[in-house]
């Protein structure tokens, strides 16, 4: 089932400062680290304190990158007094929007993604949690537009003991997860 969602509200990043995160991004990281299942490299260091971080997965001879902001929850709580909040669409971290790469078709769920890039998202509506695919790629974090969704895919929630103070990605070989506060959202994928 598709659904459109209204855009998200909120300001752009002005020319420069998309200039600058560019430039940033494609500039090697030196410190390289194990999460979610991948190898770490910190891209920057965030504007608002989040690092911004790609993490890279080898998965059934796929090459997956997930590139996000880490926010830390600094005494929030998830669903109330910050992202995800219902109704609203969440980029899954923090500044700009997070992004996907894989060079093998991919299935989230229900959903056939090809190779290529993507913006993940993630809505709570009508009872669902839902992981969006979206086409548009390069945007600020609140630059969601709806007319260019992919997929959207209902994911499982749970509690997650003990919570994660700090937002965290993975993928293992049938799994894609968020790992945020006491959430853990998760959707089954497989490589093709």
């Amino acid at each position: 089932m598709f659904i459109l969602l209204a855009a998200c509200s909120g300001g752009g990043m002005a020319e420069s400062e998309l200039a600058e995160t560019e430039i940033a991004e494609s500039q090697p990281a030196s410190n390289t680290t194990m999460l979610g299942g991948g190898t770490s490299t910190e891209v920057h260091p965030g504007m608002g304190g989040s690092p911004r971080v790609k993490v890279d997965w080898v998965l059934s001879d796929a090459n997956i990158s997930i590139a996000y902001g880490r926010p830390y929850l600094k005494g929030r709580t998830v669903g109330e007094s910050v992202e995800p909040l219902i109704d609203k669409v969440w980029r899954i971290g923090a500044d700009e929007a997070t992004t996907l790469m894989t060079d093998k078709d991919v299935m989230f769920g229900e959903a056939h993604i090809p190779a290529g890039e993507y913006t993940l998202w993630t809505m709570n509506m009508n009872d669902e949690f839902h992981l969006i695919i979206n086409s548009e790629t390069g945007q600020w974090g609140t630059a969601y537009d709806a007319n260019h969704d992919v997929a959207h895919v209902a994911m499982d929630v749970s509690q997650l003991d003990p919570p994660a103070e700090q937002l965290v990605l993975s993928l293992d070989e049938n799994t894609f997860s968020i790992n945020w506060g006491q959430m853990t959202a998760s959707v089954k994928i497989m490589i093709h």
